[in-house]
């Protein structure tokens, strides 16, 4: 049967598109979409449909004898040029090519339109929709992004082969407010047949976001957040109470997130307590570092409440955006999160955002905005990624960090190549296997570090990587739909602050040459970093570093890195125990053996061992800080590590320096 392809707007230039529009047996367009194809080049129409106005005199002239003009002002040209095709082409499917309008309200007019319509198929640069009635099936592949889409609050919608299924669930608005994702070949969905519901389908390759504008109003009326103290958990949190839903959560431990989070109205508790699940509940999201046996899980699967892990969660967040920019790479990412909230705050927009680490002075690290741009930081830890469908990615870098978690190499290069593909556009540097990520993307931008070498933007805080993230942020924020100049963004830059625990000056001595930095680093990469900055703006000073390593597998994999970088840059060195997240023992992963490497690699340098928690150094550091005050004798102390040595530089900062107040931006 031959099919029939409606161009309606400015037709998508996805190669599926452009292929069914080269093969189409009749080919009827809309009058606003006809410049368009003649800039194409390729296709000349059967017909031309619509009242005309919006056709040049140049191409009425030339395509006179296509016209079919129809005055009516109570339907759209959508509605006009389908009625055409079911009048000349009645037995024939038709393919709707674009349709999604300038607007929301000529989305959601057209997408009511679509749904009523037999044997139709309509399909955008991010994906196709079809229409479905009572009982279908439709073929997928097992990972397939999906949403379905309502027209009706109250319409009853059932769908089996994905991860979050549903049962005779009403959708609120126009659709459920997540990607689903498919989990077998066949997609059953039902519905009443007199209330037709949409399935929309991203494309694999660059599949992009659901295009309709979506609203605040999320279908969950209390959620619940287990390991709430979490960065990135308690910045989920953040969002739901900015979009008005009802947040509680709990931790082992009281934290500055958790405080946030109390003073905004969610209700936290400390340890776990399964009678904070309830009825009331709709979802629970979980950390990593939360297992099954968790009794707040334990309660919410006997009372059937759905959970899922925070990186899922996130992905079912992200679709409510306009216009969504992940940031990805094994180093850098909650720096590069922050800058692009910075300049697009500070350039007078107002951005959603989710930042895996606070920036200084800020109040929290996460805030809806307005609902048109969201700024995230993905995670690869655990493959998450992999659920996003972002308009903009920014890879930063792929290392062997969390490699061993996730497959090996070849599972760290697939969980990125994922991403790339399921974004609209891609920009990167162009390290090692970066081509690979590209291939057979038709957006991707791949930057040359040694072109760039000479336009690097000036910062606040030091590091060349830190300009290099900078620049490829820039670079993203010059292009549409943000068109933001790069004198107005270099001004933004100026008032960058910087990320707590990203070589953040803790104290300064008032007379004394004499400072006190914390890092987040974790790895050999970011190790190196850290010291290539600190040295860039402390090129003299005698460097002592009080390093903790980050969970075993960290020391038991770099631990000859480490060793080196520390030997070649250090005078002092203490060594702790590793930091050990939610592992129990590893006594293989020794600090001694750190600690006699970096000996034999420095016999000049002082290292030594630390056996208690990094909160009981305090003394120590205090005693050092003391002495070479007194002796005006100039040096720097850098604590570093993701782990609770946190907890050090915090009370190191509160021992020696006053903590400056919160605002919000």
């Amino acid at each position: 049967m031959s099919t029939v392809l409606l161009c309606h707007g400015d037709f998508p230039r996805r190669p599926p598109s452009l292929a069914a529009l080269r093969q189409a047996t009749h080919l009827v367009c809309c009058d606003g979409a006809m410049a368009e194809l003649e800039r194409w080049g390729e296709r000349i129409p059967d017909a031309i449909v619509g009242d005309l106005d919006s056709l040049s005199l140049p191409l009425r002239q030339r395509y006179a004898s296509l016209l079919h003009q129809e005055k009516e002002q109570e339907t759209n040209d959508l509605s006009k040029a389908l009625r055409f095709c079911r009048r000349h082409y009645p037995q024939e499917p038709i393919l709707i090519l674009g349709a999604t309008g300038k607007r929301e309200d000529h989305t959601l007019g057209n997408l009511a339109i679509l749904a009523d319509q037999e044997n139709t198929e309509l399909w955008t640069d991010t994906g196709r929709f079809l229409p479905c009635r009572g009982d279908c099936s439709f073929p997928v592949q097992p990972g397939d992004q999906l949403s379905v889409i309502s027209l009706s609050p109250q319409t009853p919608v059932s769908l089996g082969g994905v991860r979050w299924p549903l049962h005779q669930c009403p959708l609120p608005r126009w659709w459920q407010g997540t990607l689903n994702e498919a989990t077998s070949q066949t997609l059953r969905l039902h519905c009443p047949p007199d209330q037709p519901v949409l399935l929309y389908l991203p494309w694999r390759e660059a599949g992009g976001k659901h295009p309709i504008v979506p609203s605040r109003d999320l279908p969950w009326k209390r959620v619940h957040f287990c390991g709430a103290g979490g960065v990135g958990v308690s910045g989920l949190a953040h969002l739901l109470l900015d979009a008005g839903v009802e947040v509680s959560g709990s931790d082992a431990a009281d934290s500055p997130y958790l405080q946030s989070l109390r003073r905004r109205g969610a209700k936290i508790t400390l340890g776990a307590v399964p009678e904070a699940i309830d009825a009331s509940c709709s979802l629970l999201v979980y950390s990593s570092a939360i297992p099954a046996t968790h009794p707040e899980r334990e309660k919410a699967r006997l009372l059937g409440i759905p959970q899922c892990r925070r990186g899922e969660f996130l992905a079912r967040l992200a679709p409510r955006f306009r216009h969504v920019i992940a940031v990805a790479g094994s180093h850098g990412k909650t720096t590069t999160t922050a800058l692009l909230a910075h300049l697009l705050i500070t350039t007078g927009k107002e951005p959603g955002y989710l930042i895996g680490g606070l920036p200084v002075g800020w109040s929290q690290n996460a805030a809806w905005g307005d609902g048109t741009y969201f700024v995230t930081e993905v995670d690869e830890s655990d493959r998450s990624q992999e659920l996003m469908l972002p308009q903009d990615t920014l890879i930063l870098n792929v290392d062997d960090d969390h490699s061993w978690a996730i497959g090996g190499a070849e599972g760290l290069q697939d969980c990125f190549q994922r991403l790339a593909r399921q974004s609209l556009r891609v920009h990167l540097w162009d390290f090692e296997g970066a081509e690979r990520l590209l291939a057979g993307h038709d957006n991707g931008r791949m930057l040359s570090r040694q072109e760039a070498e000479n336009i690097l933007p000036s910062l606040p805080i030091p590091g060349r990587h830190n300009q290099q993230n900078a620049f490829l942020a820039l670079t993203l924020l010059q292009l549409p739909p943000f068109s933001l100049s790069r004198e107005e963004l270099q001004k933004a830059l100026e008032s960058f602050p910087g990320v707590e625990r990203r070589l953040q000056l803790l104290a300064k001595s008032p007379e004394d040459p004499l400072f006190l930095y914390e890092d987040y680093a974790h790895h050999p990469t970011e190790l190196a970093a850290c010291l290539e900055a600190l040295r860039e703006r402390h090129p003299r000073c005698p460097l002592t570093i009080v390093f903790q390593p980050h969970r075993p597998e960290r020391l038991l994999r770099y631990g000859q890195r480490f060793a080196e970088i520390l030997a070649a840059q250090a005078r002092e060195v203490v060594v702790m125990a590793p930091f050990m997240a939610w592992e129990t023992s590893a006594p293989e992963a020794s600090p001694e053996t750190l600690a006699q490497e970096i000996r034999r690699r420095a016999p000049q340098s002082q290292v030594s061992l630390h056996q208690g928690t990094p909160a009981s150094f305090l003394p120590t550091l205090q005693e050092w800080w003391g002495t070479h005050a007194r002796a005006h004798a100039p040096g720097v102390l850098l604590l570093v590590g993701a782990g609770d040595i946190g907890e050090l530089a915090k009370r190191a900062k509160e021992a020696l320096a006053p903590s400056p107040k919160k605002r919000t931006p």
